[in-house]
């Protein structure tokens, strides 16, 4: 049985989607736009999985 309930992965979810989003201000303040462009993409779609997640 899965003892991991569906708020419990959508918060997990938020806290990665949130990390990634603060990596990709991280490297826009660097001057490194292409892989701020591509950090800010995986960490917005982490954060629509996490919707997702909680409205399953």
């Amino acid at each position: 049985m899965n003892d991991i309930m569906a708020p419990d992965w959508a918060f997990g979810l938020l806290a990665l989607g949130n990390a990634i989003l603060y990596g990709a201000w991280h490297e826009y303040h660097a001057q490194n736009h292409r892989d701020a462009k591509l950090l800010a993409a995986v960490g917005g779609g982490s954060l629509l999985g996490s919707a997702a997640v909680w409205l399953q």
